[in-house]
Parts: C-alpha cells; structure tokens; sequence
C-alpha cells in the first residue's frame, strides 16, 4: 500500500478516528487506525474499540492499493510535527509503515487488515435527519445529568424519545433530571408512517465525542437504528455506537406534580449568587467534604447562604414568590449546571418541601416548541 495525503487532510481525519481507538486493550488493531486504500483515489480510514467507531473517506493519491492497520496514537503525533507538506504513507510486504513528509521519515510496524475486527453495517431502515447545530445544543443541555458509573446501564446514556415532528432528549443520574424538547423539521426515510415513534438510549461516552464530531455550520446529520446500534452520518464522516439496551426509567412518574411554592426570577441573577456560594460549598480544606448551599424562598427574595470550615456566604435573589415559605439544602454544583443548562433569561421554580426535587423551567411556553425541565434533588441540612 502506498498513498499520499494533504498534512491538513490527514491530521484532521486522525484527530476525529482517535475518538474511537482504545487505549487499553488486548487486541493490538483496535489500537489503530485501519487504512482501506482502494484504486480510486480514496482511502477509507476506520477505528473501532468494539463499542464505538469512527469512518471517513479521505481524498488521496492511491499509487498502490491495500489494507493495513497503524498505531493511532503514534501516528496521531507523527503526522502532528510533520513539515507543512504531502504526507506519504508506504507499506511494504514486511507490513513496515514508512511515513514521510518534506526530508522527515518515520518507520512503524503495521498489521494487516485482516486483523481488524468487523464493523457493524453502516446503514438501516430506520431513522431520522436532524441538522447538526440542533442535534449538539440537545445533547449538550442534558450532557451534565448522564451518570458515569451505576448499576442501572440505562442511567449511563441519554434517552431519546422522537415522535410526531419533536425530539425529546433526557438523562438522569439518580440526583438530576433533565429534560429537552424541541419540535423540528425531522426529516424521515424508508418509512410507510411518519407518525412511528422512534426510542433509544445512547451511552453518554458515545455523546461526548458526537458533541466533538459536529460542526456549527447547519450540517444535516441522518441518524439510522439497527437492533444493536445508532449511526450517526455527516457529510464525509461516520460514527457509530452500540445501543445501551435496556428500557428507560419511568422518568414522568417522578417528576412532582404538584408545587406549595412556586417562584419566578431572573436565571443569571441566581447563577452569579450560586457560584459566589460555590467558592465556599467547595472547599476541601482540611479533608472535610463539600458543604451544601442553603437556600431560603421567603417573601420577595431567595436567602442563598453556606458555610465550611474556611469560611462562609450569604447572599439574596429577587424573586417573585406564591405560596409557602421554604428552607431547601442542595449541592450547590448541581443547582449551577441546571440553571446554566436552562437558557431562558427568567426561569420557574417549583417546590414543595425540603425533601422533594426542585423543578426548573422557563417561565413562560416559547413559541418555537421548544420545553426544558431540569430537576435536582436536595440534600439534608444539619
């Protein structure tokens, strides 16, 4: 196999492949990037860690077909301080990798093709096309309550639910909920109905690196479902991710229905007197844990207030407030990524007692369709 690459070209596709390599593994090809050369000028590039996966097709000079796997990580910083030119990559029958750029030259054992493992088929019957900006905005608005390690698999992942034109994203890690909504010109294929509701659950490392992959540009992503997989398809790139499969927490059962107290206030006005809190809820002098920030809706105004070993924090909110007087405790961090995740200038707060969640959402319906809530669990108070 002997191709020829463009610097940028090559460094870019690499740079998106490494989302896909494992670092840790027993199988040395899924350590690598897997090099499909074919007599038409294009080289498909693939990695692959067995639970996510990365393909492109790359323009190039293709003097000699073939298929080879190389070290991802070592080329990755190989390309990386080559000079600004044409990068060449040359493997010979000895499945010794020469790659060189300007007068630098670097030698790599690679393994062959044959030694990659097989990829899952790359399309299916099912899906939707959502354009890209929507897509990661979703994503990144319930990113922060996908938890990272439990024993329910389903709360590792965010839950997708598409139906009738609107998108529903929600995760959940036991402390927080949230929840985005947003109608959208979903457009569908292979499809008899267009009413068919479509549900899965995507694990949350496979969404970290979709929220790398898209661009801000209005790219249009079509997303298709196997039984085992989600595919996500851009203009020139494909990434792929095994299903977490496992039915989604009853998430609207416990959700409060009901509010003793319910309050309006400026969202940015609330975050700035949290992360003035924050500076004293997480401090970790003297090896005490993380005290929680207290917060007192009474008459016309929230009393934010928190105290450690180091020091202490009050602080007041302008508020507009119906109903009971409330002393609630939480972790102040998850009370700040709900509300920075919240993007309306004033937001709803729902309570009922300082046991209960406290429920988030904007103040006021958007005309655009659009609904977030976000819930957060408190904490008890000495």
């Amino acid at each position: 196999m002997k191709i020829t690459f463009e610097k940028n070209v090559l460094e870019s596709v690499i740079n998106d492949a490494m989302c896909a390599v494992s670092e840790k593994n027993t199988i040395p090809a899924i350590e690598g990037i897997y090099f499909n050369a074919m007599e038409d000028g294009k080289c498909v590039m693939t990695s692959f860690d067995t639970e996510k996966g990365f393909q492109s097709t790359v323009e190039c000079t293709v003097e000699r077909k073939g298929r080879y796997v190389i070290n991802a990580s070592k080329l990755s910083r190989i390309v990386k301080l080559m000079p600004d030119s044409s990068i060449t990559i040359n493997v010979n029958e000895n499945k010794l990798a020469t790659i060189t750029g300007g007068r630098a030259k670097f030698e790599l054992h690679a393994l062959s093709g044959d030694d990659f493992p097989s990829i899952p088929m790359l399309s299916g019957e099912k899906g939707f096309k959502i354009d890209g900006p929507t897509l990661k905005k979703l994503i990144s608005q319930v990113f922060f309550a996908i938890a990272v390690s439990d024993q329910r698999p389903m709360l590792c992942g965010a839950f997708f639910d598409i139906v009738n034109g609107s998108i529903r994203v929600v995760s959940c890690d036991g402390n927080r909920l949230a929840l985005r909504e947003k109608k959208c010109e979903l457009g569908s294929f292979n499809r008899e109905d267009d009413e068919e509701r479509m549900s899965f659950i995507v694990p949350g490392k496979a969404l970290s690196q979709i929220m790398k992959l898209v661009s801000d540009k209005d790219d249009e992503v079509t997303i298709y479902l196997t039984r085992k997989h989600v595919i996500f398809k851009f203009e020139n790139k494909t990434f792929f991710s095994r299903l977490i499969d496992s039915q989604y927490i009853d998430y609207e059962r416990v959700i409060p229905k009901t509010a003793k107290t319910i309050v309006r206030t400026e969202r940015t006005a609330i975050i700035s007197a949290l992360e003035r809190a924050s500076l004293v809820t997480e401090d970790r002098a003297l090896g005490q844990a993380k005290s929680c920030v207290k917060c007192e809706f009474v008459d016309d105004v929230i009393k934010v207030s928190s105290s450690s070993v180091t020091g202490s924090v009050y602080d007041e909110v302008i508020i507009d407030k119906e109903g009971d007087d409330l002393l609630i405790g939480f972790n102040c961090r998850y009370l700040i990524d709900a509300f920075r995740s919240a993007d309306s200038d004033r937001v709803k707060i729902t309570l009922n007692n300082p046991l209960m969640s406290i429920i988030i959402e904007p103040e006021a319906d958007t005309d655009e369709g659009e609904r977030y809530l976000y819930m957060v669990s408190p904490v008890k108070m000495n």
